[in-house]
This record gives structure tokens, sequence and C-alpha cells, in this order.
């Protein structure tokens, strides 16, 4: 089965009518207000993105490179089990290194970076995770390098959400939390425009990644088990346990493995990467976390 036919096989669990219109970087509107999800909407979104070449990029010389070094280095006492108190780093480093991306999907993260950052930081720190578990749980390179390019693209729809509703301080009411929900279905029409192929993996994986296995979700309530999205899915979980956030507080490095694990028990998330969880945990204690 094609990804594209996966991701309209899963459509209809529930109502996707798209609260927000939705452009790309040049300001082409590829989704509007009360649009639905479906077929359509993603060959319209790679339809859109016929007049622009698609050029990739070697990210190993950009910017997302050296921020991703700064976290690692800068913030030991949350990341340190990723690369073992950096011994680690260089390695991590050499792979994400081979990451080539759409010049326009750099560009996003670009402004990422400069008006969410946030959502910037909290990107690097998944990739981060994410490369880590990734080369403990994969034999081949190629899987890895598929779960860092997912970990890079997977969240790029928060750019179309309203700073208002983002930074609010306090709890979202149902009608942001609505549109906040919907980022999911953001980024994979972004990524289907950006790689101008309907079908490519990290539709899939940006899709969704706020899925879980029993089908308690969101935004579409559909049950998701393929084993990168899940990747990405405890990595973004536990990134945004420890940040502190305008809604609430932080929470302890052990708290939020604690809590990874609830969920993965509670067949929210596949319990393959149980084992690769617990041995992060060992190892807690011999950084300085806080």
């Amino acid at each position: 089965m094609s990804i594209l036919k996966k991701i309209v096989s899963g459509i209809g669990a529930r109502n996707c009518k798209i609260p927000i219109f939705i452009n790309t970087w040049n300001n082409r509107i590829i989704a509007r207000e009360g649009d639905i999800f479906n077929e359509d909407l993603i060959d319209n979104a790679v339809a859109a993105a016929k007049k622009f070449d698609l050029e990739f990029v070697e990210i190993k010389d950009t910017f997302i490179m050296q921020d991703f070094h700064k976290v690692m280095t800068k913030e030991v006492e949350k990341y340190g089990f990723v690369t073992e108190n950096l011994k680690f780093l260089k390695d991590l480093e050499v792979m994400i290194q081979r990451i080539k991306l759409p010049s326009k999907v750099i560009e996003e993260l670009n402004w990422l970076k400069d008006n969410y950052e946030y959502t910037y930081h909290h990107i690097i720190a998944v990739m981060g995770l994410s490369a880590r578990i990734s080369k403990d749980f994969f034999i081949t390179d190629e899987d890895v390098l598929k779960t860092i390019e997912a970990a890079l693209t997977y969240d790029i729809g928060i750019g179309r959400i309203s700073k208002n509703i983002i930074n609010k301080v306090g709890f979202l009411n149902k009608e942001e939390r609505n549109i906040a929900n919907f980022h999911p279905i953001y980024s994979a029409l972004l990524l289907a425009h950006y790689y101008k192929d309907k079908n490519y993996f990290l539709i899939e994986v940006a899709l969704n990644h706020h899925e879980t296995l029993d089908g308690s979700g969101y935004p579409r309530g559909i049950k998701s088990n393929d084993i990168i999205t899940h990747i990405i899915e405890i990595s973004d979980l536990f990134d945004a346990l420890i940040s502190a956030r305008p809604f609430r507080k932080f929470y302890s490095v052990k708290e939020a493995f604690e809590i990874c694990e609830k969920l993965i028990k509670e067949n929210k998330i596949t319990p393959e990467i149980l084992p690769i969880i617990y041995s992060y945990y060992l190892f807690v204690d011999k950084y300085p976390y806080v």
C-alpha cells in the first residue's frame, strides 16, 4: 500500500475539517479554513509546487548543525544521556551531517528559529533524542537517517499557528486546542508541497506523530504502529515534558522517563523501544540533572 493510500485509509476516524488556512514559504495557500483533509487536498498541495525547483541542500554547513552542537553541549543537564556526557556527540554529528533537505524546508526551519524559538529548539532536541534512539534500535544507517530526517521536519506546521496560541499563558480554550491539535496535518501538507511527492514517507510520520497504538491520539484518532513515528513521538513527548511552557512547569528527567514508561505500558507507544528507554534511565544519576 502506498503512503498516500495508508493516509487516506486512516481519514474519517474523526472530522478533519481544517480550522485555519495553510500557506507555503512564498505565501501560496494550500489549504483554506473549512477544507477537509483528504486525497484531493494532498494532491493540490503537490500541484501547487510545480512552479519551483526541488533543490536538496546538505545540512552539514548550516545553522542546523551549529545549533545541534550548541544544544547538546550547553544543556548536558537535560540531554547528557543522548551523547553519554558528549562521548558519542561526534558520532551523532557525523550521521546527522549526511542529511539533505529541500531548500524550502531549511527556509521553514530558519523561519521557526527566528519566530518560534521554543519550537525550533524543540525540533533540534528531538532530532538529538531520535538520532540516539534510532542508532540504538536500528541495524542499518538508512533507517537511522530516515528517523533523523523525520525529526527535522515533523513539526514545521507549528509555524502556521498564531503566536497568541503557542505562547498563551494558561490553558487553551476548545477552539485554540483544536487549532493546535491539527498541527500534524499542517506539517503533512507542507511536506507534500516541499518534497513535491504525495507518497514521501515523511508525510506519514508528521501526520501520525501524535497518534497511538490504541487509537486514542490526535488529530484523527487512528491506530499507528510505525516504528519511526513512535521514536519521533516518544522523543517529542520527552523533550516537551522536560521543557518549561507558559501553561505548566517542567518535569525532571526522571519524571519524564517515568511518564514515557507509563505510556508505553498503557499501549500508547510501541513496547519495542522500552528496553532502550530503560537503558537510558539507568544512567540518569550519572549526569548533573536537575
